[in-house]
């Protein structure tokens, strides 16, 4: 047995720590509700494999689940009684455990027998072999929650969930001795520190605890940072009456979505050089530039509670004006007008129009960009 033990954290030393096996999109009983919105998460390195992937509504709630071993301990007890369910040692093992806030409880046992005999051959010496871990989740009402600290909800519940990836279900008792409880006073204390970016990778772990880390700096998800603003740049191709227009913009975009993540604003501002050619007095091709300075602005639903996502718009416009003029092309005091847009991934199409003094010479133009 010592040798099969042995044997299976050599495997999971060397392979990259994963889920083995994928949540069921079909069974919301065990999911957290489509509505819930993650704003922080953290992973938690707990050695020789083992991992715990931490996600919460609000980093406050921290302070709910900070008795970590008091709540394993309901886990361990309630999971007793399905002890045969989770008896063969070479399987590997799924268990949801979803509490409510009137203290029910449901929990779903899957387990996956391995495909094939796998063995460790070692000195003559042949030994079973598991190499796929078990997985925990365990997902939790807070109760009685602290003032949040992001902007969040204020109708729907927030919730916890854990998730335990172990070379063994059995190993959950190792982390019923305070290590938990330590790690969460550590973020609560320091998430507002550095985190630095793990070499090779787009990860960020905690400075003062680097078996803490995070999609981004201080646990924060995409869903998290849902008032952002973001630096802007395209190239463009435009028609200007009978010329074929080249620019390309340079700006800023503020985004704002609701609390519930679930629709966002966003306007913006650019500065637009249009570069047109012609020649000069000696015939010589020159080129003219004309600059622009636009505001945009698009509204519309979030996609999967990730403000940037990208997504169609229900509404957008843009106007720009003529604020440097070179060459006689374009007249003085020009707008251009922009209403509508189609986007195909980072290429968009947007309908316009050119106009000065008051819609008067008003040429309609097809505008193509490619953003970066």
């Amino acid at each position: 047995m010592k040798k099969a033990v042995v044997a299976l954290m050599l495997i999971i030393s060397i392979l990259p720590p994963v889920c083995a096996q994928n949540r069921s999109s079909a069974d919301k009983a065990f999911e957290l509700p489509d509505n819930i919105v993650v704003n922080r998460r953290f992973y938690i390195d707990l050695g020789s494999g083992n991992k715990l992937k931490m996600e919460l509504t609000d980093i406050t709630d921290l302070e709910k689940i900070s008795n970590m071993d008091s709540l394993l301990l309901s886990v361990v007890n309630d999971l007793t009684p399905l002890k045969d369910s989770l008896a063969d040692p070479l399987a590997s093992k799924r268990v949801d455990y979803i509490s409510d806030a009137q203290g029910r409880k449901k929990i779903r046992v899957q387990t996956y027998p391995p495909k094939g005999q796998n063995y460790l051959l070692d000195k003559g010496d042949l030994s079973a072999l598991k190499v796929t871990q078990d997985t925990i989740n365990i997902i939790g009402v807070i109760e009685n929650p602290p003032k949040a600290e992001q902007k969040i909800s204020l109708t729907h519940p927030r919730y916890f969930q854990l998730v335990f990836y172990l070379n063994n279900l059995s190993e959950l008792r190792n982390y019923m001795n305070g290590t938990l409880s330590a790690k969460i006073a550590t973020i609560q204390k320091e998430v507002k520190g550095k985190w630095p970016t793990v070499l090779g990778s787009g990860w960020h772990y905690l400075e003062k605890d680097k078996t803490i880390t995070g999609d981004k700096p201080h646990g924060f998800t995409n869903a998290g940072t849902g008032d952002f603003l973001i630096g802007t740049a395209s190239v463009n191709v435009q028609n200007y009456k009978k010329y074929f227009v080249p620019s390309f913009s340079l700006g800023l975009r503020l985004t704002i979505s609701n609390r519930d993540k679930t629709f966002k604003w966003e306007p913006g501002l650019a500065w637009e050089p249009h570069f047109l050619f012609g020649g000069d007095s000696a015939g010589k091709l020159k080129t003219f530039r004309n600059d622009f300075l636009t505001l945009t602005y698009g509204q519309g639903g979030v996609k999967d509670h990730d403000p940037r996502k990208d997504f169609s718009f229900s509404a957008v416009f843009s106007i720009g004006y003529l604020i440097h003029r070179s060459g006689e092309f374009i007249e003085e005091n020009t707008f251009r007008l922009g209403a509508g847009q189609i986007k195909f991934w980072k290429t968009s199409v947007e309908p316009s129009v050119y106009f000065d003094h008051f819609f008067k010479g008003v040429t309609p133009c097809i505008r193509i960009s490619q953003t970066f």
